[in-house]
Parts: structure tokens; sequence; C-alpha cells
């Protein structure tokens, strides 16, 4: 995970607008932070945040993939486009569903402890118990699955599945949480191919 962050850091900070299209990010955030944030995009974490609330909650306890992704830095959301159906893997050179992909950020507000961050608005803990929400009536494994971010123009929900650490698209399909096949076989695999139109 470390190192799929820093090459994404690297790109991003490549992206003359990266940090304005990540402003609401910044809203109420610890100034001090969002100022290192803002100079380097990746700033080491001193101390962890309990993962234990989740666990309580859930019934599940949060991968090691996004405990790193929490516990690494402090960053912005990390979005990118992606090719959600991998068509140029078959050379082909189309690209009928490259998507904006937005995971969910890791940033400190105002007057919050290292554990507050778990449970923003747009955290891994508000997204995962909205899907639980939506899918509690009408999907059995929904609860295999968490979710950690969610699509710019579609509005499908990204999750990751507990029992395989691959990621999917919410699915359009009644009766299942995720789609039928992955668009990443992980997380760091997802955060390495995200790319930048310009």
């Amino acid at each position: 995970m470390k190192n799929a962050l820093l090459h994404f850091s690297r790109k991003a900070t490549e992206q003359p607008d990266y940090l304005i299209r990540c402003q609401s990010d910044f809203e109420g955030a610890d100034p001090e932070l969002a100022a290192e944030i803002k100079q380097k995009f990746l700033v080491p974490r001193t101390a962890k945040t309990d993962f234990a609330p989740f666990c309580a909650c859930f019934g599940i306890e949060l991968p090691d993939d996004i405990k790193a992704y929490i516990n690494l830095y402090w960053h912005t959301s990390v979005y990118g486009v992606y090719d959600c159906c991998k068509q140029n893997e078959a050379g082909d050179g189309s690209y009928q569903f490259d998507e904006g992909l937005v995971l969910f950020p890791v940033i400190r507000r105002i007057g919050e402890t290292d554990d507050d961050v778990l449970f923003h608005e747009n955290g891994v803990y508000r997204l995962t118990e909205e899907l639980y929400e939506d899918y509690a009536d009408s999907v059995k494994d929904v609860r295999d699955y968490i979710c950690i971010g969610w699509t710019e123009h579609s509005a499908y929900k990204i999750l990751y599945q507990v029992s395989t650490g691959e990621i999917y698209l919410e699915s359009s399909t009644e009766g299942s949480a995720a789609d039928e096949k992955p668009i990443a076989a992980s997380l760091p695999e997802l955060i390495n191919r995200l790319y930048f139109l310009n």
C-alpha cells in the first residue's frame, strides 16, 4: 500500500489542478495539516487510528489494505480515471467505460483525534453503513463488502470484497451488491492504475 500511495502522490502532484479539485476535503481541516498536505500531498502519520469501533458495529475486521490506507498518511481523496472494464488490456484501444473514481480522504479536522477520521461523512465507516442500509433486505452477502469510495459520473459505490481483497463496482442488477467481475485484484492495484486525462 505504501508504494501505491507514493506512486500515486507523484502522479497527483504533477497535476496542476489536483488540489483545487480536492478543496472540499480541506473544509474544517486542521490548518497546519492542510498546509502540509498542500505542499507534499502525503503527510506521514505518527499515531494510528483505532479500528475497533468498525469491527464492533459491523462484525468485520477492516482488511490490512484499508488499515494501511488510513494509517500510513494523512491525505486528500485519492482520485483519478480508471479503466473499469479493462478494455486496454486487450490492446484494442477502445475505452467504453473509463470512469472517474474517488477513494475516501484521510484528513484530521479541527479539534479531532486521530480516531475520528474513521467516522467522517465520506469515511469508510459512513460509506459502509450506507451500503449495508441500502442492501440490508435484498442481498445476503452484502457484509462481504466494504465501501471505499464512489464513481464521479455514474454514482456507483466502489466496493472492497473482504473475502478476496478484490475491488468491484456496485451492481446495477437487482439482488446483487457488486458487479460480476472485479475491476482490480487489490486496492494497491486500483490506486496504481489510476490515471489523469491531462
